[in-house]
């Protein structure tokens, strides 16, 4: 079936609006070319990451993105809580509860890590089974973590200001930007 105006009831109908007065059948017919437009959109999307990954497999200067993900990770961390540490301007006595956090972050991150080292010691993902492999084991770690760190991020969450709870969701918020979140 091809879309146009016309197969959708787009057309002027001496009838009324919509044409020949049958509400459900134009409604139906609307419904259909959604249920389309969303399927191939999709479509389209999972066509540009599998291209995407096949540029990768096929690109050895490419680093693999576990690699990436995953190097210098306890330096990336440290950098992000002393940026947030000094941006927060924080008080003597929630000094203690981010003490608390970032100890708590830093012991939370040895099973991510572990998992980091295993993936990053084999040869790059050059399938796609592999790769959501691999995947799948570090969205596993991650869920560790954040069930370790979630208690302690709201412990020192509720230490803070309303002016500091800004800025640490604006904080939030812009590293995720940065990182196609």
């Amino acid at each position: 079936m091809v879309l146009s105006p016309n197969t959708l009831g787009f057309y002027k109908s001496p009838h009324g609006f919509p044409p020949g007065g049958n509400t459900m059948k134009f409604l139906s017919r609307c419904a259909v070319a959604i249920v389309v437009v969303v399927a191939a959109t999709g479509a389209a999307r999972a066509a540009d990451h599998m291209d995407h990954m096949a540029h990768m497999a096929a690109s050895p200067s490419t680093p693999d993105h576990m690699q990436v993900m995953c190097g210098d990770m306890d330096a990336k961390m440290a950098g992000h809580l002393a940026f947030a540490e000094v941006k927060l301007a924080l008080g003597e006595s929630q000094k203690a509860a981010f003490a608390k956090l970032k100890e708590t972050m830093k012991a939370a991150h040895e099973p991510m890590k572990k998992v980091c080292a295993e993936i990053v010691a084999q040869p790059p993902a050059t399938t796609l089974p592999t790769h959501m492999e691999r995947m799948r084991k570090m969205m596993e770690a991650r869920v560790s973590v954040m069930g370790k760190v979630i208690p302690a991020m709201t412990g020192f969450y509720d230490t803070l200001t309303p002016e500091q709870k800004k800025t640490a969701d604006a904080l939030m918020m812009s590293h995720h930007a940065g990182m196609g979140h």
